[in-house]
């Protein structure tokens, strides 16, 4: 155990923003918490942070931050300094704990060059793009060895085809580096890139803390599940048909995890058929249910008898 969350409620004007929060973070993992906007996750890392104190219950880490192993948080606005270079951003922290000019120097540098900016450290902020900028940022986090990362939204300012990367990067530079690492995003498929462990936060409270495998492919409820993407609710004997599993009191089955193919004989009909470029997206009437096929490979259209079959996928 690295960090444990035991019962954490805050409230703000007498409304209640979180409610018995528990939760244990491993030493050296990602741990992200996603839920919608508004729910409380930034309240959650600005408590861990100490930079809020929840209303009740406690924080406990296995080991103490320290001023050689401090707490960062990174916020998803960057915070850069405007008037400092790359190299004297990254460098601040390091200054203002009077390190020797040489180390200094060497661990700025190997930084830069972990994080693709060593040709970047002498230009100033303005000229460098989002994911530059918030690279600046992680940088200048990592450089004073923190005894845990706290990343705010991280991919909030990048474009569509940055998140992935970023991910990616983030992802490989924790592993390089064993920094404990805490994210709030809203960014699902990031999260699952990057993560070893997923808390979804819903109504205020922790709906489920778990491997981020285990929270995709097992949600702990009908909400859960619906958080993390579309689902197909289905009543009891339709799901038997197919042999999909109850949870939390119904049964239902994700898009992509249906598979579907033409079949003259099929006990379903597609009413509407919709390219998605990799995938195709299919609204099946089938045996009195509408549901929703995704599937890449397969280029059937409307008013098409298919057969529809259950194949369980993990994420």
């Amino acid at each position: 155990m690295f960090l444990r969350a035991e019962k954490i409620n805050k409230s703000f004007n007498g409304s209640p923003i979180l409610h018995d929060i528990d939760f244990t973070v491993d030493k050296g993992s990602v741990t992200s918490f996603i839920g919608p906007s508004g729910v409380g996750k930034t309240t959650l890392l600005k408590m861990i942070a100490g930079l809020e104190s929840p209303d009740s219950g406690h924080f406990a880490f296995g080991e103490p931050p320290s001023r050689e192993h401090p707490v960062i948080l990174v916020f998803q606005d960057y915070l850069l300094f405007p008037n400092l270079t790359v190299f004297n951003n990254v460098a601040f922290g390091l200054r203002a704990r009077k390190i020797k000019k040489a180390e200094i120097h060497s661990r700025v540098m190997t930084l830069l060059e972990h994080f693709q900016l060593a040709g970047k450290s002498d230009e100033y902020p303005a000229s460098l793009s989002a994911g530059q900028q918030q690279r600046v940022a992680l940088a200048r986090a990592m450089v004073v060895n923190p005894a845990i990362l706290l990343l705010d939204e991280p991919f909030a300012n990048l474009d569509r085809n940055l998140k992935m990367r970023t991910a990616e990067f983030i992802r490989d530079t924790q592993q390089e580096f064993g920094v404990t690492t805490i994210c709030v995003t809203h960014d699902q498929d990031e999260a699952f890139l990057m993560s070893d462990d997923i808390g979804v936060i819903l109504n205020g409270k922790l709906a489920q803390f778990a491997s981020a495998r285990d929270v995709y492919a097992h949600p702990a409820s009908f909400e859960v599940a619906e958080f993390l993407g579309p689902v197909n609710t289905l009543t009891e004997p339709d799901a038997a048909l197919l042999g999909i599993q109850i949870r939390d009191g119904g049964y239902f089955v994700r898009p992509e995890n249906l598979s579907i193919r033409p079949d003259d004989n099929g006990s379903g009909i597609i009413r509407r058929a919709i390219f998605a470029g990799r995938t195709n997206k299919y609204e099946v009437d089938w045996k009195g249910t509408r549901l929703t096929v995704i599937s890449g490979g397969v280029d059937i259209r409307e008013g098409q008898r298919v057969h529809i079959q259950y194949q369980p996928k993990e994420k």
